[in-house]
This record gives structure tokens, sequence and C-alpha cells, in this order.
């Protein structure tokens, strides 16, 4: 006889389908001659952290397109890296465990030029 046969388990499991919510309030100062960026994120529980993506020429649009600065659970980040006379555009998304990611929060920073900021569904386009 035997008794401790073997045996294959199939356990499924239910995974979030939708993103969390973007961020917030997405802004700008200059810090010890560093762009900070910060932001507020959401409440939600599944709520894991943000990425921070840097892009010269376009806003990102997924976490991968372009130079990532920052992941993790923050309200903010430090971009030391490149001149800050030259316009670039940067991009939050959070993200949950599966993960999903949000919609691009953005933000185009040029420090030479005076800027006004607007915000257009979720972008914030400043000319």
């Amino acid at each position: 006889k035997r008794f401790n046969r073997p045996r294959l388990v199939v356990e499924y499991i239910k995974k979030r389908r939708n993103p969390v919510d973007e961020v917030e309030n997405l802004r700008y100062s200059i810090e010890n001659s560093k762009i900070r960026l910060d932001w507020d994120n959401p409440s939600d529980e599944a709520f894991k952290g943000v990425i921070v993506v840097k892009n010269r020429f376009r806003v990102p649009s997924s976490p991968y397109d372009g130079q990532k600065l920052y992941g993790g659970s923050d309200n903010y980040t430090l971009d030391n890296f490149g001149a800050k006379d030259i316009k670039k555009y940067y991009a939050v998304f959070t993200y949950d465990d599966v993960p999903n990611f949000s919609k691009a929060t953005s933000i185009i920073i040029n420090e030479n030029e005076e800027w006004k900021v607007e915000e257009q569904n979720s972008l914030r386009v400043l000319f």
C-alpha cells in the first residue's frame, strides 16, 4: 500500500484587474540645485508604490518609457542628473501588488523659461 502518494494541488489566486488611482498634486521645486518632485499618494489599501520616469523628448507613456528615477512608496524624489536648463518630461505611475500600473500623472519642466502650470486630464502642461 502507498499512503503518501504525491498529488498535484492547484490553487487560484484572485488578482486585481484595475490599477489604483493616480497620484495627485504633482509639483516641483528646486532644492540644493536639484529638481525635487512631490506628489500626494492615493489612499487605496492596494497601493504599493510609485515609479517616477524622466524622458527628454516626450511625456513617458509607460513606466518603461525613459529613465527611471525612483521606485517605492515615498511621496517625493530628487533628480540630480542632467542640466537644469533643458526641458524634461516627468511621469509618476502608481502600482499595486499585481502590478497594475495607473495612468501617468505628468509634468514638464524647463527652468530657463517661465512656465505656467495647467492641469489637463492627469497631464500637467507648462507653457
